[in-house]
């Protein structure tokens, strides 16, 4: 192939645009395997795509490369210089053994230059192929979509977020595959195309190119359709990988066997109209087993209560009433409560478990699910006053929120004293067993979890050996511990949070809740004040609203650095919200900036040049616009009427103007004449037959309005 400095810079860019793509392919293998030397797989790539876009002699090319690839495996599992004899006997030796390990079928035992080496090579392999491609066959077809589809499963089926990287490869692989068209083309054409180099014809593609995926990028993006297909897979396949079952998250009805890993799943189970983002309580469990939680001797006691009834739930009531709307969107039947929740109304009624708190639905005399519900319910405040009073009164709870197993190691309860034993009051206790999660090297992960072995305790597991888990493992640890210094707890499950996806007329924010949403936390029996919210796991804010009724200056000394940082921050944004208010009419003001001014304007000459457009050529669409308004109305007197305008108005348009002195009837003649129809004599009489009929004699509309149709459509060809 003849190769001139126009050669050369049509395949420099060629080659430069495989780099990028190439980049974006090499990117995820090295993120997901934790791969090192990045830039050293990159500078191969580089150096394989000049050496192809210099076409040295292949003998040349194989040596140079063979030189980068010991120097590479040298430089990264090794101490030595690649042109020392230490250096050529760590390669020999590596080589050596990695053909004998292949010989003898032992696969797994080849060790990690080797795997470098078949990289490279495969990389090797790949230039080679793409170099093919675009020199002879002038198209990238296969490697663009290979590629595409490469990114597209490990972003699918693994933790590597691809869309960025599909994107960039969509819009390089475009530019390329329309260079290489033009360059075939060109190949084919005369001296015309011959005259100028095929990039000349390229700037129209790059501009046009980069303007869709601008705009693509601004435009606004659909959530997905279908839910993580993972979980799907694995379901249907019977389990995870290499045997190993992983639960899918979300809410369950049995938790007697707690630990294992979970896959998330964002299905969107409900959606929440409230007036901010909360926790959702479905039920409580007071027994633990140690390998998860039931209830109490497996009774049940239960009752249905009637719609819009008080309910006798034994969390506290606050004293601001709020509402909120649960609209399920699966199987869900059973309430979502919010802190503070005294009425439900719905056209239904409830089933209320004593033991758990659980509110069934019953629609019809069946447990099923209503199409949504409203919740009436006052948010507790605990008084800081209150929690921090060592004198508040002792409260009798019943003894199952006590409950702790005889097999319960020592060593839990030995941790518990040791992590409480400076504090007085319940509150300062368990946060003091609350914050002990985040200063002690716990991890919240959802993955790598392990079950306990048959004679092991589930938190004793977590706090002395992985303390690794997710909310089970957090809660349940820290009910446990605070039933080992006798304060009453049990674990709670339900929802938490949601993502504000808009608002609703009335004012309240709109929450989309999934299966990743699905939690559980832990109720403390307070003194004096009733069951408060705890939130043990790391990552996650309590629900429990404080109301600091003190002066911060009083108490800083008695104050732990969280509580302190929380009052500070309370009353940080209670001078903010005050401040907010005075600024609104501000902020209003200020979103018409200058940058919002100039799109604004910009805006606005668009609008103003596409309606001068349309009404410069309002002859051409409005006669399409009218029939097809006509024929969605139902033909009566009126409509006729309006019709019977339009069209004059139409005529008139083409230079068909009724005048002062001629009647209707000659001027339908006239237009009918020049068109050579009979169309508008008949729309004529029963014009005048609507307007001057004492009878109001029936006209036959149909008939009229297919004239009309037929008229209209003359007057606008």
């Amino acid at each position: 192939m003849k190769r001139d400095s126009q050669f050369y810079v049509e395949y420099s860019i060629y080659y430069l645009i495989v780099f990028l793509i190439l980049c974006e392919w090499l990117k995820p293998i090295m993120e997901l395997t934790n791969t090192g030397y990045d830039h050293y797989f990159l500078i191969f790539i580089a150096l394989s795509l000049a050496l192809a876009l210099l076409g040295l002699p292949l003998i040349i090319t194989w040596l140079i490369k063979i030189a980068y690839i010991a120097f590479f495996i040298v430089q990264a599992y090794s101490d030595y210089s690649i042109a020392s004899t230490e250096g050529f006997a760590f390669l020999y030796s590596d080589l050596q053994w990695n053909i004998w390990q292949l010989v003898q079928r032992n696969f797994t035992e080849v060790s990690n230059p080797f795997r470098t080496l078949l990289f490279l090579i495969l990389i090797w392999m790949l230039v080679y192929l793409i170099h093919h491609w675009i020199t002879v066959r002038m198209s990238i077809f296969y490697f663009l979509a290979l590629t595409i589809f490469f990114i597209a499963m490990l972003d699918t089926f693994s933790e590597y977020d691809g869309k960025v990287a599909i994107i960039k490869v969509v819009l390089l692989g475009l530019m390329l595959t329309a260079f290489l068209f033009l360059k075939r083309f060109s190949t084919t054409m005369g001296a015309f195309m011959q005259r100028k180099s095929s990039l000349y014809y390229c700037i129209p593609v790059i501009f046009f190119v980069s303007l869709v995926g601008l705009i693509a990028f601004m435009l606004p993006k659909a959530p997905p359709q279908w839910a993580d297909p993972v979980p799907f897979i694995k379901g249907v396949a019977g389990g995870g990988i290499g045997g190993t079952v992983e639960g899918k998250v979300g809410y369950g009805e049995n938790d007697e066997k707690l630990g294992g890993g979970f896959s998330q799943d964002d299905t969107v189970v409900f959606r929440a109209h409230a007036p901010k983002k909360q926790y959702w309580r479905i039920e409580t469990k007071d027994f633990y087993t140690t390998k998860g939680w039931t209830v109490a001797n497996g009774s049940y006691n239960e009752w249905e209560i009637p719609s819009n009834t008080l309910l006798p739930l034994s969390i506290p009531i606050g004293e601001e009433q709020s509402q909120a709307e649960i609209f399920p969107l699966t199987d869900l039947p059973f309430i979502l409560q919010p802190y503070g929740l005294q009425r439900v109304l719905f056209d239904g009624s409830t089933i209320f478990t004593e033991e758990t708190e659980k509110l069934q639905t019953v629609v019809q005399n069946t447990i099923a699910v209503p199409e949504h519900y409203q919740l009436i319910y006052s948010e507790p405040s605990y008084s800081f006053t209150a929690l921090k009073d060592e004198n508040m009164p002792r409260t009798t709870v019943n003894s199952r929120f006590l409950q702790l197993p005889h097999e319960l190691p020592e060593r839990v309860r030995d941790l518990a004293e040791e992590i409480t034993g400076e504090y007085h009051t319940t509150y300062d206790k368990a946060r003091a067993i609350e914050r002990y999660f985040q200063q002690n090297g716990f991890i919240y992960d959802t993955r790598n979890i392990a079950y306990p072995a048959q004679e092991q305790d589930y938190v004793d597991q977590f706090l002395f050996e992985t303390k690794r888990g997710y909310c089970d493992n957090f809660s349940t640890a820290m009910v446990v511990m605070l039933r080992s210094v006798d304060i009453p707890a049990r674990w709670v499950k339900g929802f938490v949070g949601g993502e504000q996806i808009d608002r609703t007329d009335d004012g309240l924010l709109v929450f989309e809740v999934q299966n990743n949403d699905a939690h559980s936390w832990v109720e403390v029996y307070v003194d004096g004040l009733g069951w408060m919210p705890f939130e043990p796991t790391i990552g996650f804010s309590s629900p429990a609203s404080v109301d600091y009724d003190v002066d911060l200056s009083d108490i800083e000394d008695e104050l732990v650095p969280e509580e302190q940082r929380e009052l500070e921050q309370q009353q940080k944004e209670e001078m903010e919200q005050a401040v907010q208010n005075d600024q609104t009419n501000e902020v209003a003001t200020n979103l018409f900036n200058e940058k919002n001014r100039k799109w604004l304007i910009a805006l606005a000459i668009v609008v103003i040049v596409i309606a001068y457009i349309m009404y410069r050529h309002r002859r051409k669409w409005l006669p399409t616009v009218y029939v097809k308004m006509n024929r969605q109305k139902k033909q009566n007197a009126g409509s006729f009427d309006l019709s019977y305008s339009r069209l004059l108005k139409q005529l008139e348009y083409q230079g068909f103007k009724r005048q002062n002195h001629q009647t209707l009837k000659s001027f339908a003649q006239e237009v009918d004449a020049h068109f050579g129809t009979s169309d508008m004599t008949i729309l004529t009489e029963a014009y005048e037959r609507m307007i001057y009929s004492e009878n109001g004699e029936e006209l036959d509309f149909e008939q009229l309005k297919q004239c009309w149709e037929s008229l209209i459509e003359r007057a606008s060809s």
